[in-house]
């Protein structure tokens, strides 16, 4: 018998309640065991004891494959949260890939290809993610 093959840990962490909803949507499409973690972040949070709060979190999460946390807006504090947890885990290697812009194409797309290796996971579903923004002002 094979051994499963482990999946890469996917995780949203956004401002409240965006993560909780990109959940939900991703739970309403593929059914209520959608493969994804949602983390809010709330206003005022402190940076420093979420990363904290976060890393420990990510510790219990990982399989061994790896992290992928999606984001919303680079440069805010979900996004820097994550940025500096990523920091952490990586000091020896490669085991967490940050994206930002999070929409619901994107948190599809990553639970699609959680078997693939953490660099193709976040190539795919960053691309997943721009794909799905579009004019549709031609279709009407």
């Amino acid at each position: 018998m094979a051994a499963k093959r482990k999946s890469v840990a996917l995780v949203i962490v956004a401002h409240v309640p965006l993560a909780s909803a990109l959940l939900e949507v991703a739970q309403h499409v593929l059914g209520t065991d959608a493969p994804v973690h949602a983390i809010d972040i709330e206003p005022g949070a402190c940076a420093q004891d979420s990363t904290q709060s976060l890393l420990t979190r990510l510790e219990t999460l990982n399989e061994g494959a790896g992290v992928l946390l999606m984001t919303d807006l680079p440069g805010a504090s979900p996004s820097n949260i994550c940025v500096s947890a990523a920091h952490v885990l990586n000091q020896t290697e490669p085991t967490c890939q940050v994206i930002s812009g999070v929409n619901p194409a994107m948190v599809l797309r990553a639970i699609n290809y959680r078997h693939q290796d953490l660099m193709t996971l976040a190539d795919q579903s960053l691309q997943g993610g721009v794909r799905a923004i579009q004019s549709l002002n031609s279709l009407a």
